[in-house]
C-alpha cells in the first residue's frame, strides 16, 4: 500500500495492477472507503474518498439529490479531487459494485465442456467517459474496430503470456462500441472488446480452472497520437 499524500509512479501502478481512472475499496481500517489513480499533469496520483463508516444510499432518490446538493456534484469536474469521485459514487446509473469491479481482462465465464472462457478482453469507456489504460493510453472507439476486425481476419491466435506455440484461439469477438450497439438495437454503458476463446492446450486448460490463468492479456504495436476528447 502507498501513503496517502505519495504519488506513485506509472510503473508502481501497474505493479498494483490497478488501472486509472477505475475506483477500488480501500482494505479495512483505512481512512476512507474507496481510492483511485489519475492522471495529474505527468504523475501519477492517488485520491483516497468515502466515509468508511458511511452507507452509500443512491438508490434512494431523495438521498442522493442531497448528497448532490450539499457536495455541488453538478460543477465536479477535477478528477484529481475527491469530490469528483465521490460525486461519481452518488451518481444515478451504474452500482457501486460494477464501477468497483474491474471487468477487463477478466475472465467472467467459462464452458468446461466447450473450453471456452469469456470476458472483455479490453474496456475503452465507463458510462460515456475514456478509460485510461494500464500503459495511460486511450483507445478510440473507431481504432479499436479497425485493431479487432484486424486481428480476427490476420491472426485470432493465442499464446500463454504472448510466448511460445499456439495454445488457443478466439471463436467469438465483437467489438462493442455504442454505434455498433446502437445499430443492432443493444443498450450498454461499456465499450470495449468482448471475446471468447478456446482453449485446446490441456496444461493451460488446467491453469484456467485452477485460477492460476484467470485473464486476458492483449499484446500489440500502435503508433501513439493526442487524444482530443472527440
Amino acid at each position: 500500500m502507498y501513503e496517502e499524500d505519495k504519488l506513485p509512479t506509472q510503473e508502481e501502478v501497474d505493479k498494483q495492477d490497478k488501472p486509472l481512472n477505475k475506483p477500488f475499496r480501500l482494505p479495512k481500517g483505512s481512512s476512507k472507503k474507496f481510492g483511485v489513480y489519475v492522471k495529474d499533469g505527468d504523475k501519477t496520483k492517488k485520491v483516497t474518498f468515502g466515509d468508511p463508516n458511511m452507507e452509500i444510499r443512491r438508490d434512494d432518490p431523495k438521498a442522493r439529490a442531497n448528497f448532490r446538493a450539499r457536495h455541488s456534484c453538478d460543477t465536479a469536474t477535477d478528477k484529481t479531487s475527491a469530490r469528483y469521485w465521490s460525486c461519481r459514487m452518488w451518481g444515478k446509473g451504474t452500482s457501486v459494485g460494477e464501477m468497483t469491479k474491474d471487468l477487463e481482462g477478466k475472465i467472467l465465464k467459462s464452458d468446461e465442456e466447450q473450453r471456452l472462457v469469456y470476458g472483455w478482453a479490453s474496456v475503452i469507456t465507463e458510462k460515456g467517459e475514456p478509460v485510461i489504460d494500464r500503459q495511460g493510453d486511450v483507445i478510440k472507439p473507431d481504432t479499436l474496430v479497425k485493431a479487432v476486425n484486424n486481428f480476427m481476419e490476420h491472426v485470432r491466435v493465442g499464446k500463454q503470456m504472448h510466448d511460445g506455440d499456439q495454445v488457443g484461439v478466439v471463436v467469438h469477438s465483437w467489438p462493442c462500441t455504442d454505434e455498433i450497439n446502437k445499430s443492432v438495437g443493444l443498450d450498454a454503458d461499456r465499450e470495449g472488446w468482448l471475446v471468447a476463446f478456446k482453449v485446446y492446450d490441456d496444461d493451460v486448460w488446467a491453469k484456467v480452472k485452477s485460477g492460476e490463468l484467470a485473464a486476458f492479456s492483449i499484446g500489440g504495436r500502435a503508433v501513439k497520437g493526442e487524444y482530443d476528447g472527440d
